[in-house]
């Protein structure tokens, strides 16, 4: 890899990295003051996502159509699916409701940890086997994820807690569906897309309920558009550069992210409490990663 290149994906990787963590501290944001509720920023923020994809891959599309003349190859367009759409609503809906109730922090913690041992587990479960440096790092994150919770499930709130855990956990479902996918940000464009009778049919159902400010508005359509949409963008452009190991560790860096993020504009205090827990959780994982580095390739996951 040349310098230019490697400078390039570092740069990359990094936007799409800050672009991940800002969607945990702009969620938090928005349902924390008080500017929109969490089926509205939800739906604002697939929709958004959902125009920005398709107007980047209309460009792409553009820019590779087939020629004209007799004979010329017809561009195969990947779709996605039903399933993905509607785990990636889940996905969505569970995140901005687990965000009114946990800190930017630990939910951006809490997700990244669900998501590395979910898949871990579907791992095991087709056949893999954990060595010993990667058994060193489940114990350890599991560890740091108990004492995250400690000394009570109310510290974050228990219903928050199982909110973000069905999104991690979604999410990480979300990631194996399409690990087999030959183009992942087309697939990734039309089931954003998919998800949008969903989001019709949530605010429907959520119109009396509904609350929307200029604030709410404008976050949840930054958080769509470019936290979101323009941020897979930018990580599918880095992933071709980077190893899969890589890839994965590098996603550790987002809780710490959201946690400076948040402390800095909206004034959450980094605690101890959660230093020892990410310290735990991080470092866990990081050493599971590295042992499966060893052994076998990792499937990248985009939180």
């Amino acid at each position: 890899m040349t310098p230019v290149l490697f400078f390039q994906t570092a740069l990359l990787t990094l936007a799409a990295l800050v672009a991940f963590a800002a969607n945990a501290v702009i969620c938090r944001w928005a349902l924390e003051a008080g500017w929109i509720d969490p089926v509205s920023f939800t739906s604002l923020r697939l929709a958004s996502g959902a125009m920005m994809l398709f107007m980047v891959m209309s460009l792409v599309w553009w820019r590779k159509r087939p020629s004209t003349r007799p004979g010329a190859e017809t561009i195969k367009v990947s779709k996605g699916s039903w399933k993905a759409a509607l785990i990636l609503f889940i996905y969505a809906i569970t995140f901005s409701y687990g965000y009114i109730e946990i800190s930017t922090a630990t939910g951006a913690l809490l997700l990244a940890a669900i998501v590395q041992l979910t898949m871990l587990g579907y791992a095991l479960r087709a056949g893999d086997r954990l060595h010993g440096a990667e058994w060193i790092g489940v114990a350890l994150a599991l560890i740091g994820l108990l004492y995250l919770v400690y000394p009570k499930l109310t510290t974050p709130s228990w219903w928050g807690l199982v909110v973000i855990c069905i999104s991690a956990y979604t999410w990480a479902l979300y990631s194996l569906n399409g690990r087999r996918s030959k183009n992942p940000l087309s697939d990734t464009a039309y089931n954003f897309y998919r998800t949008l009778p969903l989001v019709a049919l949530s605010s429907l159902l959520f119109i009396p309920f509904m609350n929307l400010t200029t604030e709410g508005v404008l976050l949840a359509v930054f958080s769509g558009a470019i936290t979101s949409g323009l941020g897979y963008i930018l990580w599918y452009k880095a992933l071709p550069g980077i190893s899969s190991s890589l890839a994965s560790a590098s996603q550790l860096l987002v809780p710490l992210m959201a946690a400076f993020g948040a402390a800095w504009l909206i004034d959450e205090p980094i605690t101890l409490h959660f230093m020892l827990a990410a310290l735990l959780m991080l470092g866990g994982l990081g050493l599971v990663l590295w042992g499966r580095h060893r052994h076998r390739r990792l499937i990248p996951t985009n939180l």
